[in-house]
């Protein structure tokens, strides 16, 4: 081959070269993304995992700081509600002050103002009777419980133990209470707002 010939040749060769570069997509010809590219998927897939994990434990959090939030509010009228009916159903006809001091002290304003209404009566019957009254809580079974209205309920199984002179005895009775929260000293507080006693059912009916 001449060097004319080879000249030629290289200068075809050379031309066909530049347009093949020229026609290159090195998107479409190479299948692997730039550096950059893999970088930033990466960046994104982690921070949706972390948003993902973050989100996760708040609302984990927050679902048993709720749960906590309820477990706290039901032990607090299981506690409250059981000093007020020991209050409501212990009596010392020896000490009838305190007796009735007691009951209004876990009382809503309602229940003292029907406390009050009644107090005369109900001390002249205790202090003819002579009686005293001693209460074992048995069982208090918490039926509603609503934190935003600030109302509760609950079922109370007792026994009483009564004593009048040399007689005694002991007396089971199912109550049903109602608790409401209300503001006292700058605290929102448990207090009773209802107290009556349940029939008791006897086994087979």
């Amino acid at each position: 081959m001449s060097s004319d010939e080879l000249g030629e040749s290289s200068v075809a060769v050379a031309d066909e070269t530049t347009v093949v570069d020229k026609g290159v997509d090195t998107e479409t010809t190479d299948p692997r993304l730039p550096r950059w590219a893999l970088l930033g998927s990466a960046a994104f897939a982690l921070a949706g995992l972390v948003a993902a994990a973050v989100f996760g434990i708040q609302w984990w959090v927050s679902a048993n700081n709720g749960n906590a939030s309820l477990a706290a509010a039901r032990e607090d009228v299981v506690r409250v509600g059981g000093a007020a009916v020991k209050a409501y159903t212990e009596v010392d006809y020896k000490d009838l002050n305190g007796f009735f001091a007691r009951q209004k002290a876990v009382s809503d304003p309602n229940m003292q103002a029907q406390l009050t209404q009644l107090e005369p009566t109900y001390r002249q019957a205790l202090g003819d009777a002579q009686t005293t009254v001693a209460t074992t809580i048995q069982d208090i079974a918490v039926e509603e419980l609503n934190e935003h209205e600030g109302k509760a309920s609950f079922l109370v199984a007792i026994s009483t133990e009564v004593t009048k002179g040399t007689a005694h005895s002991v007396k089971p009775l199912r109550l049903e209470v109602q608790m409401s929260r209300i503001a006292e000293n700058g605290q929102q507080v448990w207090k009773l707002s209802s107290i009556g006693d349940v029939p008791l059912v006897a086994a087979g009916q």
